[in-house]
């Protein structure tokens, strides 16, 4: 898989190392100022918002064009909750002997014989929405690993006066 197009503001504060031409056009979207949870956001998803929305702004990591992308990390995350608090201590489940009738099956002692052992549906649920959520906010910048791969520092100009933000280096 190819490595993603790296933002032009980003190949800038590296000093462009691969000297390929910069897109002088590419858009530099207003900063989101509304923190408002979209609408159609589940309560548990509204909740991750209310936490991440304003660090992410106040890290000038969400614009108004990444609420969607962003919403759906939300999503992910309030899925993984709800699934690390079903899934409790039992990753994986013991699956009850049962008789032709559906009965349980017991020993000679009175105990629940178990035929085999399964997945907790809700481990899987929590290792997908875990992947999902790592994904959408690696885009972000919003991990460890990811953040060593930002720098934000103010290019000063040829009068020594700093200029800050994408839209400084074109003009």
């Amino acid at each position: 898989m190819a490595r993603p197009p790296k933002p032009t503001a980003l190949k800038l504060i590296a000093g462009n190392p691969g000297k390929r031409s910069l897109n002088k056009q590419e858009p530099d979207p207003t900063y989101l100022q509304d923190l408002t949870p979209p609408a159609w956001l589940s309560d548990a998803a509204k909740q991750v918002w209310s936490e991440l929305a304003p660090a992410a702004v106040a890290a000038k990591l969400l614009t108004e064009v990444d609420v969607e992308p962003f919403a759906m990390g939300c999503v992910a995350i309030a899925q993984y909750r709800l699934a690390t608090g079903r899934t409790g201590e039992d990753a994986v489940k013991r699956k009850l002997a049962v008789d032709d009738k559906g009965n349980a099956v017991t020993d000679e002692n009175g105990q629940p014989v178990y035929a085999g052992e399964h997945i907790n549906p809700w481990a899987l649920v929590q290792s997908m929405s875990f992947k999902q959520a790592m994904l959408v906010f690696d885009k972000f910048g919003m991990t460890p690993q990811a953040r060593t791969r930002i720098a934000v520092q103010p290019q000063g100009d040829l009068f020594g006066e700093q200029k800050t933000g994408a839209a400084s280096y074109f003009s």
